[in-house]
């Protein structure tokens, strides 16, 4: 393994990113929406909703443990609502960021190269498949995690600012360990389908489009915390992510079996 190989492919990939806008800019404007304005939005409406408080808010109490609970109960009925949407609606929302951002960069520097015609030039070099595919991982994962982990580090900052609350609800467990375990398992995951999908797709925006349906489980968590039939607890915090971790190691583990530069030559 000849690393200089490998943070060379990784230091072209991230120039060609930071030159296409396509790509930037919604790795820019995502995470200042995640965790700049929905903190800030979630304070406001917990200011606003306070009559809210009876009908959607106690139900979910009920589903906490009796120490947190006891926490909640002392605070104002607004500031209530505001830490139960952004410790639990918020926390996994939060994991779209690293996914988009991992998705994104991992089909610019494979699919996107490929359409620029000059992943042809890279694979004609002595560069060996693990170098290659090692380079491509670390291009799209170190910004995802780096976005990942600071961004949240932010959003941290913001909700305490919003609602004049802070530890332990703020951050909340469930979150921090979303945060620390989660944010690098769906950046891992996201791209391993990417190479997995840039083995078999051509295009850019087949890839993209594809991609996107991981985006699908995290919503289906929001909404089903929103309607109330569960409530991510450290628990299920905890096994959600090592079934993150899980499942981008076997994408991982299949894409790189699929990842040989003859195959990509023959879909370029």
């Amino acid at each position: 393994m000849h690393w200089q190989r490998v943070w060379a492919i990784v230091r072209k990939d991230l120039i060609a990113v930071r030159r296409s806008r396509p790509v930037l800019v919604p790795l820019v404007i995502l995470p200042m929406i995640f965790f700049i304005a929905l903190p800030v939005a979630f304070g406001i409406m917990g200011r606003f909703l306070v009559e809210t408080r009876d009908t959607e808010i106690e139900p979910l109490l009920r589903r906490l443990p009796a120490s947190e609970r006891a926490q909640l109960e002392r605070l104002e009925p607004g500031q209530q609502l505001a830490v139960m949407l952004i410790s639990y609606q918020f926390a996994p929302l939060m994991l779209l960021v690293p996914l988009a951002v991992a998705t994104a960069i991992a089909a610019d520097s494979l699919a996107g190269e490929r359409e620029r015609q000059t992943l042809e030039a890279l694979l004609v070099t002595p560069i060996r498949d693990e170098e290659l595919f090692l380079g491509k991982v670390l291009t799209a994962t170190l910004p995802a995690v780096t976005i990942g982990w600071f961004g949240t580090l932010i959003g941290v900052f913001v909700a305490m600012a919003v609602t004049s609350v802070g530890p332990p609800l703020l951050p909340s467990v469930p979150w921090l360990i979303l945060a620390l375990l989660g944010v690098p398992g769906v950046a891992f995951l996201g791209l391993g389908t990417v190479v997995l999908l840039s083995a078999r797709v051509r295009g850019l925006q087949e890839v993209m489009q594809l991609s996107g349906l991981l985006a699908m489980p995290l919503i289906g968590i929001l909404v089903a915390q929103a309607s109330g039939l569960f409530l991510i607890d450290w628990r299920l915090a905890l096994l959600g992510s090592v079934v993150i971790w899980v499942a981008a190691f076997g994408v991982l583990h299949a894409g790189r079996g699929l990842f040989h530069r003859e195959k990509l030559l023959r879909l370029g």
